[in-house]
């Protein structure tokens, strides 16, 4: 029996997520992938069944890398709303300079992948702990609206979710002008 090599997997789930985002989930086919990544059929079953546990380790590789950063720069003694911004502008510059990546992630949370999942959110809610983290401080300090902290994440996420499009809609660049009003309505939507 061959061996797992981790780079090599990584090869082929980054190789997915652009023909993912060319054909769609529902596009992707297994030989299409191993000639993209550059390797024979039989080596991508080798590291994945089919293509359902493909798309299912996929979503959870995606969480953990495009999200790894969000805490960078960061610090625990920063104020409640400084410690906002810097993570909502880390995951915007991730959403921009990978669009692929929100785009899987709109596919997968509208497909059956989603639903045959054992448990779809148990990774995100990792990933996506830095900022429950700051919410529940914020409301301790009652600086955060006193409401459900999932209401806020998806207010927070949804919000930055569609401001890293607005360089795709209009063919300008994200500039520090739409980062400070993004910020702004973000801010305003979530203080006390």
């Amino acid at each position: 029996m061959r061996t797992r090599d981790e780079a090599k997997e990584t090869q082929i789930l980054e190789a997915a997520l652009r023909l993912i985002a060319q054909t769609g989930l529902s596009g992707l086919k297994m030989a299409d992938l191993a000639r993209e990544a550059g390797l024979a059929t039989g080596t991508v079953y080798i590291y994945f069944v089919d293509k359902t546990a493909l798309i299912s380790r996929l979503h959870i590789h995606l969480v953990r890398t495009a999200w790894r950063d969000l805490t960078a720069g960061v610090d625990k003694v920063d104020p409640v709303r400084i410690q906002v911004q810097k993570i909502a502008h880390n995951y915007l510059t991730e959403n921009i300079e990978r669009p692929e990546i929100g785009a899987f992630f709109e596919q997968y949370y509208r497909s059956p992948f989603y639903t045959k999942a054992e448990d779809p959110l148990a990774e995100e809610n990792t990933a996506l702990q830095p900022i429950y983290d700051v919410i529940a401080r914020g409301q301790t300090e009652t600086i955060i609206k006193n409401v459900d902290p999932d209401l806020l994440v998806n207010l927070v996420c949804g919000l930055l979710n569609e401001a890293a499009k607005m360089p795709l809609y209009t063919g300008q660049p994200f500039t520090d002008a739409d980062w400070e009003a993004t910020f702004a309505i973000l801010w305003d939507g979530i203080k006390r």
